[in-house]
């Protein structure tokens, strides 16, 4: 269940010296009793954890990392219940260097880090836990995911000729493209079928929105 609340709710932190009372952040959201405050969202924006598309604006970047940070802890809790794999070292510093070419330059990455008020360390233990999702995502979804020939044959001739033809590009023939045609509809497959467990786990607890901004 998801709800919007058209105020934003201040998170009051007991910091109080006499009569004076400091706000120290503001709830974003609150999936089932887990708080996502809007300085997460802002760490993420600026460390560009999460993929920003071209020409997307500003706040709906910052719409989408919420709505990616509430579909990682639903998803999070599910992958506990079975217990997370370990992941290897060289596979989060490759998911460190990819964020990191989202930077202009080393430097530009390390201060956006800085800035954020996080350590690497702290965003590699980011990076573990959703490789820790992306691997039982992997390991539950991607083996129920079967493509035909039959299925092949109609992208190719369908949504594959159009495209190029669009474009003005050439059209190769079926046998040389089969196999990049059979990875992306299992791709978008396993896309869906986890669209569909997100969805079915957020049914089942009350997500509340207040802001992102």
């Amino acid at each position: 269940m998801k709800r919007f609340r058209n105020a934003s709710l201040i998170l009051f932190l007991a910091a109080t010296l006499g009569a004076q009372t400091t706000t120290v952040d503001r709830i974003a959201a609150i999936v089932d009793r887990q708080v996502i405050t809007v300085s997460e969202i802002s760490q993420m924006e600026k460390i560009r954890f999460f993929p920003r598309a071209p020409g997307q604006s500003e706040d709906d970047y910052r719409h989408s990392i919420l709505e990616s940070l509430i579909a990682q802890a639903l998803r999070y809790r599910d992958v506990e219940r079975f217990g997370a794999a370990d992941i290897g070292k060289d596979d989060i510093e490759a998911r460190l260097q990819q964020i990191e070419s989202r930077f202009a330059s080393p430097a530009e990455f390390t201060a956006a880090v800085e800035q954020a008020q996080l350590t690497l360390d702290e965003v590699r233990a980011l990076i573990k836990r959703q490789l820790q999702v992306e691997g039982y995502i992997q390991e539950r979804f991607a083996p129920m995911i079967f493509v035909s020939s039959d299925e092949i044959e109609a992208y190719y001739r369908g949504a594959y000729t159009q495209e190029r033809r669009a474009r003005g590009l050439p059209i190769p023939p079926l046998t040389s493209v089969q196999d990049e045609i059979r990875t992306l509809l299992k791709a978008n497959g396993l896309q869906s079928e986890v669209a569909r467990w997100t969805t079915g786990l957020r049914s089942q607890v009350n997500v509340d929105i207040y802001t992102w901004r």
